[in-house]
């Protein structure tokens, strides 16, 4: 048919099968918004950096107690220090181990509760330098440092004074049959004491 000069062609139209159309769902997810991303982020610190922090509150404490109030700030760090040195000191005691020789003349006989029972003459001989400080009646004891001293016992002639420096091998007194010999720290007997034919060494 012609329609204002244009010619038509009328064409027969079939069915086919063989185009398949299938649909599927799709599924749009939307952006978060900018406060949502925000509120999810969580802020985290590491080991190290939690004890920086705890670090930097204590010297700003401390910081501001010396500003505040300079002796009783003082008073908080001389305590800290003891306390530390108390705890370090404590914690590992250590011993002190010394020794003195024995005269030529002295043979060792006992040692029972830090006394040791000497014999071999008549004369005491001083075991080590030092001052004599007591003068009894039958002891002598002679300070060897500012702690430590040698008692000597059981003697019958002594021949020094108090205040007298003697040396190693000088004669003190006499005695019969045997003399007892100890030693002191601190006004207190040492019983750890172990004694050989040349000397005797005890632990503090």
């Amino acid at each position: 048919m012609d329609y204002e000069g244009v010619s038509s062609v009328v064409c027969d139209a079939e069915e086919s099968d063989w185009l398949d159309v299938s649909y599927s769902e799709r599924k749009y997810v939307s952006e978060p918004h900018p406060a949502e991303k925000k509120a999810k982020f969580k802020f985290r610190l590491t080991k190290s950096a939690k004890i920086a922090v705890v670090a930097v509150l204590c010297v700003a404490l401390l910081a501001l107690l010396l500003f505040v109030d300079g002796q009783f700030a003082k008073d908080v760090f001389k305590t800290a220090k003891e306390a530390f040195l108390t705890t370090l000191f404590e914690s590992k005691p250590q011993e002190v181990s010394t020794a003195i020789a024995i005269p030529s003349n002295a043979d060792l006989v006992d040692i029972s509760d830090g006394v040791a029972v000497f014999e071999g003459g008549r004369t005491v001989l001083a075991f080590a330098n030092g001052t004599v400080t007591e003068v009894g009646e039958n002891y002598v004891a002679v300070s060897l440092d500012d702690d430590t001293s040698v008692v000597y016992g059981n003697l019958t002639d002594i021949y020094v004074t108090v205040g007298q420096d003697v040396s190693a091998n000088a004669l003190l007194a006499k005695y019969d049959g045997t003399f007892t010999a100890s030693v002191t720290v601190s006004g207190q007997t040492i019983t750890d004491v172990v004694g050989s034919e040349t000397q005797l060494t005890w632990k503090v």
